[in-house]
């Protein structure tokens, strides 16, 4: 290992997947800013270590980071964030980590946003799971605030869209938890069939099982978590549940297709978007139609849904599923 590897934060966020080497890359062109960064993922997908990497390539990196979670009451979190000693003081120089901020009360976003408005010299980053642009009604966070931290965007990629990096995330899970054990071929396969909502910490949870549970230096299949390997029998089942009809095959295959395309040009696959799309094919598709096509297709994990400009996204399984129904239909 180089120098200039030992030294950069990124370097230890371990993945070589193109989706997951963008992010980096753009977090580390963002780190040179002072520009507030607006970090989206699901559960689990490195929020938190993503926004420690860009605070210590900061120019900020020998000032203070911290975190401060947004899903505390309304009294404890004006305190901690406001109060004297709270961290808008405290972070003056440094950075100021907001982890998911959706979760802030109105009153504290009315208030936060007052403070960015009077001038703030501590660097924001905040994150979320949810798609806090959403305009719905069911969405409460101010569109003020959001317009105000949504500036360097910087979504990160679930484990189901970087599946091949799995081996490698694996070893060095163990690797840092000071475990020096071998992963036997064979125990790949299974962590690429299961869906992983957890996303990496969830395999970071099955890294430290496998260590504990191994007898000696070597993981083998048996030492993975009952949950991972009965999850390929769980989907088997469920594949069995339902006969699909002729008609049910052509819609799935359209709406396949149309993912599929949609996800080559790096465009988001909407159900409005597949909808306007069947107004030029052979068969015309609602939103809720294809809301409810879709719903079966996540079920079945041949797709998964993100939100807002993540969009839905075609799984390995989906891609085969879609040359079954080309098989059977063209």
């Amino acid at each position: 290992m180089s120098v200039i590897e030992q030294t950069d934060p990124f370097y230890q966020l371990a993945g070589e997947h193109h989706t997951f080497s963008e992010a980096k890359r753009l977090a580390s062109q963002f780190a040179l800013s002072d520009l507030p960064v607006f970090i989206t993922g699901e559960v689990g997908t490195g929020k938190k270590q993503m926004a420690k990497a860009i605070h210590h390539k900061s120019r900020r990196n020998s000032e203070l980071f911290i975190t401060v979670h947004c899903s505390q009451s309304e009294e404890r979190l004006e305190y901690e964030l406001f109060g004297a000693e709270g961290a808008l003081n405290r972070a003056s120089r440094g950075t100021l980590f907001l982890y998911e901020i959706g979760d802030m009360p109105l009153s504290v976003q009315a208030r936060l946003l007052s403070k960015l408005d009077a001038g703030l010299s501590a660097r924001i980053i905040a994150s979320s799971t949810a798609d806090l642009g959403d305009t719905g009604a069911e969405n409460t966070f101010s569109q003020d605030l959001f317009y105000r931290l949504h500036v360097l965007c910087l979504p990160l990629p679930a484990l189901s869209e970087r599946k091949s990096d799995i081996p490698l995330l694996l070893q060095h899970m163990l690797t840092a938890s000071g475990q020096h054990i071998h992963i036997d071929p064979s125990v790949y396969p299974l962590f690429e069939r299961h869906t992983f909502n957890g996303n990496i910490r969830e395999l970071q949870n099955a890294a430290y099982y496998m260590a504990a549970a191994a007898s000696g230096s070597t993981i083998y299949p048996d030492d993975v978590p009952l949950y991972i390997k009965n999850s390929q029998k769980a989907k088997t089942a469920k594949k069995k549940e339902k006969r699909l009809t002729l008609m049910e095959k052509e819609e799935f295959l359209f709406i396949l297709e149309s993912i599929k395309d949609l996800n080559t040009k790096g465009e988001p696959a909407s159900r409005r978007s597949i909808s306007e799309l069947s107004e030029n094919s052979t068969m015309t598709l609602s939103p809720q139609q294809v809301r409810n096509r879709l719903d079966y297709l996540e079920k079945m994990n041949y797709v998964t849904k993100g939100r807002g400009r993540a969009g839905t996204k075609i799984t390995l399984e989906g891609l085969s599923f879609l040359q079954s129904l080309q098989k059977q239909i063209l």
